[in-house]
């Protein structure tokens, strides 16, 4: 069969169907990637599940699995002739997509743009220290479950500062900060999300970026 060209929602909507066959790859936090898939696909979150609630990891994988399923139900509906090799193909970058959960991926004409998630995270807490009101920032939260979570897999990966999950061209930032008195802490945590944001979306050319905020402290 010859190969026809294809748009890029049906590049990305081909590139998820593969995902749903690649071989058991887990997020750092040990969840399944095809069991996030399947959840995205269904469109039905689970019922209770405080640890995805929480998680960075799952927050971004999820932000980029539901970012690339999105045309699939519209091309399930129409007719759309695959090259013969599309499955090799596919699989080649879904699996260069979760080769390394620690860096995000961008697929160019001149080939790939990987960064680390601690560089993700790095930026993160630059960003946050400039908001006015905040006096600290840490790279995770230090309070709750998620914090050590997220500790046990960035030591594992030598990155304890990378509290940041990234897949693809998502990331999701877990923030710690402290505030000065008097400031509103409603209104600086605001701001270190859509400052922070920002950064990323501008610097690293992310699509989709989620950031958690938790006010640890009040400093005078």
């Amino acid at each position: 069969m010859t190969d026809i060209p294809r748009s890029a929602p049906e590049r990305s909507a081909w590139d998820v169907v593969a995902l749903l066959d690649s071989i058991d790859a887990a997020l750092p936090c040990g969840r399944s990637v095809d069991d996030l898939l399947e959840q995205v696909a269904e469109g039905v979150p689970p019922a209770t599940d405080a640890h995805q609630d929480s998680c960075p990891h799952c927050q971004a994988a999820l932000t980029e699995l539901s970012l690339l399923w999105a045309p699939v139900p519209e091309l399930a509906r129409s007719a759309v002739r695959t090259p013969a090799d599309l499955a090799a193909l596919v699989m080649n970058r879904i699996h260069r997509l979760i080769n390394d959960v620690w860096y995000t991926l961008q697929l160019t004409d001149l080939g790939t743009v990987q960064v680390a998630a601690r560089v993700v995270a790095r930026l993160a807490r630059d960003a946050a220290r400039t908001v006015p009101g905040v006096r600290v920032a840490l790279g995770r939260s230090t309070a709750g479950r998620i914090a050590e979570v997220v500790e046990r897999a960035t030591r594992r990966h030598r990155h304890p500062n990378a509290a940041v999950g990234v897949l693809g061209r998502t990331a999701a930032i877990d923030l710690a900060i402290a505030v000065e008195y008097g400031q509103s802490v409603h209104e600086v945590a605001a701001d270190v999300q859509r400052r922070v944001i920002s950064a990323l979306q501008d610097s690293i050319r992310l699509n989709a970026v989620s950031v958690n905020v938790t006010v640890d402290d009040v400093l005078y």
